[in-house]
C-alpha cells in the first residue's frame, strides 16, 4: 500500500524542532486508514513504551505513557502476578529474583524486546532498525561496563556473532569504527546530556539513510514515527526539566 494522502498531510520533521505539529496520538488515531497489518508493525514500536513502564515500575518508580499498548495500572498488576501481556515480558518478570532489579536486568529486558520485535516484524526496514538499535545499545552498555570495570558479558544482549565479537574485543573502538564511524564521537563524549544528544543524532541519521527513496512507502511512515518518538521524548524531558526549575523557584 502507498501512503499518498498521509505523506502529503504530514509536516516535515527536523531534529531541532521545538514543537510537534502532528503528534503520535493524532497520527495513529485511525483517521488515516492504516491497514491492520501495518498497524501491527507500528505497535511493535509502541511496545517499547510498555517496556519502559515495566522497567521503571521494577525500579520503584511509576510513569504514565501515552500511546502504550497497555497502561501503567495494567503493568502494576502484572508485576505482582504476571498473567497477561506479551509473553517475553511475562517470562522476564517471572524469572526475576525477588526484590532485585538492576542495570543487568534492564539490559536483559530490552534484549528480550528487541528479539521479540525482530522476530515479529514483517518489514525488513523495521527488522534492521531494531537490530541497529540493539547494536547501539550494546555499544553504549559496553562503554559503560569498561568505564566501571564491569564484566562486559553481563551487560550485552543478543547471542549473534556481532555480540560475541564485541564481547571479545580489546581495542578501544571494539573494531567497529569502519562499520560505525560515529563510535569515535561516542568514545570522546562523557557528559550524559551530550551523549544523549549524540545518540539521538545517530538514530536520526540512520533513519534518514535507511528508509529508502520512496516517500510514499510504509518504510517512510515507520521512519517518521520513529523520529516522532525521538522528538516527543526530548520535548517531554525538556518540559519536565523546565517544570522542575519552576517548582524549585516557587519553593524560595
Amino acid at each position: 500500500m502507498k501512503y499518498y494522502f498521509l505523506v502529503a498531510y504530514l509536516p516535515e520533521l527536523q531534529r531541532d524542532d521545538r514543537k510537534v505539529k502532528i503528534g503520535l496520538t493524532e497520527l495513529i488515531s485511525g483517521q488515516y486508514e492504516i491497514p491492520p497489518e501495518d498497524m501491527q508493525e507500528i505497535k511493535l514500536i509502541l511496545l517499547s513504551r510498555d517496556v519502559f513502564m515495566v522497567e521503571k515500575l521494577l525500579s520503584g518508580k511509576s510513569v504514565k505513557m501515552d500511546n502504550s499498548i497497555y497502561d501503567n495500572d495494567f503493568w502494576q498488576d502484572q508485576i505482582k502476578s504476571p498473567q497477561e501481556g506479551p509473553q517475553f515480558i511475562l517470562d522476564f518478570i517471572r524469572g526475576l529474583a525477588p526484590d532485585k532489579y538492576g542495570p543487568k536486568d534492564a539490559d536483559r529486558l530490552y534484549g528480550a524486546y528487541y528479539d521479540h520485535a525482530i522476530t515479529q516484524s514483517r518489514y525488513p526496514f523495521l527488522k534492521e532498525y531494531f537490530l541497529f538499535e540493539r547494536n547501539l545499545r550494546n555499544i553504549i552498555a559496553a562503554l559503560r561496563a569498561r568505564q566501571k570495570e564491569w564484566n562486559l558479558a553481563h551487560y550485552l544482549v543478543g547471542e549473534d556473532e556481532w555480540v560475541s565479537n564485541l564481547e571479545r574485543s580489546s581495542v578501544e573502538d571494539f573494531g567497529l569504527s569502519d562499520e560505525y564511524p560515529w563510535i569515535s564521537n561516542l568514545l570522546s563524549t562523557d557528559y550524559p546530556p551530550q551523549r544523549q544528544d549524540l545518540i539521538e543524532q545517530i538514530i536520526w541519521e540512520y533513519l534518514e539513510t535507511q528508509a529508502g527513496n520512496d516517500p510514499f512507502h510504509f518504510n517512510a511512515i515507520l521512519s517518521y514515527i520513529l523520529k516522532l518518538e525521538i522528538l516527543e521524548k526530548k520535548l517531554s524531558m525538556s518540559q519536565e526539566k523546565g517544570m522542575n526549575i519552576v517548582r524549585r523557584l516557587e519553593e524560595h
